[in-house]
């Protein structure tokens, strides 16, 4: 079951929800837009919102668990060794092997390396190749432009390898993984820390979300593919990191088919630091819904449609509620300058190695520091915001980093977030920082397109990413 803590919010205030502050988003009232109508199992009955940049609607959810169909463990593969996948239909444990495999058979000790070493400065290291030609990692994973490639498969945003490196770990919104083969199904067995959704993408088509329960499970996330073709599978984590990890416990690939190596990472790269409107909370909801974790979407947010529109990898770093001085409910707890550096968001001894820089992060923060009639947060919010944005540029030398405020606020409270944000990049540039701005084209939210609890829906997400794209390729010359 999904929980979360919502009270009432004043209108034109984030009432951000989850466990981390049990806030909400205040907005301006009236009818949401095309959020549509959760049915049996949260998600949106409707099929959503389509846009322009690749935003697709939301499908209703599958079953919860199930057994795998015809991508069942197979008894002519069987386990593979150290090697990773099997050759005809077998599991994929994740293991030490790597993510190429020869035919019929497991892979050479090594994994998968990248053939080119590191990425220069802002950009992309080479194609994750085979065996040799990079440093490979524990359980056969290697840096692979900016992400990993571990258990078969290369790794969207962040994953921990240091707990189990035989069954990465992955937390945050939008984080997940690429699987490349050849055969008919591919099923994941996942271990979850609590109930929660997962977006897969099948040779590029976005399909319905996985509902999946507390506990290890087995997902189909493609079936019916065409016999002796190369497929792609892409799977997104759509609830947030404060609701808990989701573990890969291994693949089955079936119709006789194997994994391969995975896909190359695009050159284009952004990270995206926000609180509920950046993880998708109630995205795909009605606006009196009484919770919101069921429809939430990261892949219907300005983030994700910014990204697919720019042709760039996204990695997002967001938690309902959060802010930076103080959260939604007014503590001053796993803020976002205490949480930003973590490997999981919930486990603060992990801290990512920033293995590879974005061309540009997004800071989309301050919402939840002044609503919920909080009133100004004064200094302490302009200094650690400053603080903040010295510990990104210290992790990522050449990143455009562009400030920006959310839909939910107006009035007063905008005008002083506004204030805020500009005296922070105007002392970032007086002590030499001149790769940074505050981007003021995000208007505040009309009341047709408002989802659950005021967040935004699809509709007005499509509006700021549009926004978003137009200054990110001004100022990349994407």
């Amino acid at each position: 079951m999904f929980l979360a803590s919502c009270g009432g919010g004043s209108p034109a205030s984030e009432q951000d929800g989850g466990t981390s502050s049990g806030g909400r988003a205040g907005g301006s009232g009236g009818t949401p837009g095309s959020g549509g109508t959760p049915g049996s199992g949260g998600t949106s009955s409707s099929g959503g919102t389509s846009s322009s940049g690749g935003t697709p609607g939301s499908g209703g959810a599958t079953g919860s668990g199930g057994t795998p169909g015809s991508g069942g463990t197979s008894s002519s593969g069987g386990a593979p060794g150290s090697g990773g996948a099997t050759g005809s239909g077998g599991l994929v444990q994740p293991g030490s092997g790597g993510a190429g495999v020869s035919s019929g058979g497991a892979t050479a000790s090594g994994g998968a390396g990248a053939s080119s070493g590191g990425s220069a400065a802002g950009g992309r290291a080479g194609a994750a190749g085979v065996g040799g030609g990079g440093v490979s990692g524990p359980g056969g994973s290697s840096g692979s432009g900016h992400g990993v490639v571990a258990a078969g498969v290369r790794w969207i945003g962040r994953v921990d390898l240091t707990t189990d490196a035989q069954h990465p770990r992955f937390s945050w919104s939008g984080t997940g993984f690429i699987a490349r083969f050849t055969g008919t199904s591919l099923t994941a067995q996942l271990n979850n820390g609590s109930a929660m959704l997962f977006k897969p993408v099948v040779d590029t088509k976005p399909q319905a979300v996985i509902m999946a329960p507390a506990g290890q499970g087995s997902y189909v996330l493609a079936s019916g593919l065409s016999d002796g073709m190369v497929h792609t599978v892409e799977l997104y984590k759509q609830t947030e990191g404060a609701q808990g990890n989701a573990q890969l416990m291994g693949l089955t690939v079936g119709g006789g088919g194997a994994l391969m190596a995975p896909p190359d990472p695009p050159e284009r790269f952004l990270e995206i630091l926000g609180d509920s409107i950046t993880c998708g909370y109630g995205t795909l909801g009605n606006l009196n819904d009484s919770e919101c974790l069921t429809t939430e979407s990261h892949w219907d947010t300005y983030a994700a449609v910014t990204a697919r529109t720019l042709g760039a990898e996204l990695s997002t770093i967001a938690t309902s509620g959060q802010g930076i001085y103080r959260n939604y409910a007014g503590d001053m707890t796993e803020t976002m300058p205490m949480v930003w550096d973590r490997t999981l968001r919930n486990a603060a001894t992990l801290t990512w190695d920033f293995r590879v820089a974005p061309q540009a992060v997004v800071i989309n923060l301050g919402t939840n520091d002044i609503s919920n009639n909080k009133g100004d947060p004064g200094m302490p919010f302009r200094d650690l915001y400053i603080g903040l944005v010295q510990a990104i540029r210290m992790k990522y030398p050449q990143a455009l980093i562009v400030l920006m405020n959310g839909p939910l606020l107006s009035g007063n409270d905008l005008n002083t977030i506004k204030t805020h944000l500009r005296a922070v990049v105007d002392a970032r540039k007086a002590a030499g920082d001149s790769n940074i701005e505050f981007f003021d084209g995000i208007d505040a939210q009309t009341s047709d397109k408002a989802a659950c609890q005021y967040h935004p829906n699809p509709a007005e997400n499509q509006i700021m990413a549009d926004k978003l794209v137009a200054e990110l390729r001004a100022r990349l010359h994407w």
